[in-house]
């Protein structure tokens, strides 16, 4: 039963998109969108991945909606 079960397909039941944006994806998303991003680029940002623990997380998941959003005036 248990190699039954290990065996089985498996599927992500509940994913936050911001989680999966990367580096380079960030940033393409903030320079269209007019956003000062907190990194010199996408190499540092990625170096700032290397979290040691769920704060260090939270700081940087927290931010990435924000290079999401479009400026109120790059919407003009």
């Amino acid at each position: 039963m248990n190699s039954f079960i290990q065996d089985l397909p498996k599927v992500e039941l509940h994913l936050h998109i911001e989680g999966t944006l990367e580096p380079e994806l960030l940033f393409d998303l903030a320079k269209r969108n007019q956003i000062q991003i907190p990194f010199s680029s996408p190499e540092e940002l990625r170096e700032a991945y290397q979290f040691s623990d769920l704060q260090s997380f939270l700081d940087i998941y927290y931010q990435a909606p924000t290079f999401c959003k479009p400026s109120k005036t790059s919407m003009i």
